[in-house]
């Protein structure tokens, strides 16, 4: 972890293009899906923070070997 602001920004870049990629090809138009890229961007961010929490949370309780 020593590299985590590259890290997430890289994260950041990746997942907008792909938020932006999925925007372009639901929406019919390019003015609707540019107003929606900031809400759908900020929930793939949260839908990723809730699935890595979960994750952490399974590795300490299901995944512990104590």
């Amino acid at each position: 972890m020593n590299d985590l602001g590259v890290h997430s920004a890289l994260f950041a870049l990746i997942g907008l293009g792909i938020v932006a990629m999925a925007a372009f090809y639901t929406e019919s138009d390019n003015a609707a899906a540019f107003r929606g890229l900031p809400r759908r961007f900020g929930m793939f961010c949260l839908g990723c923070g809730i699935l890595a929490l979960l994750l952490i949370v399974a590795e300490r309780t299901v995944a512990s070997i104590h």
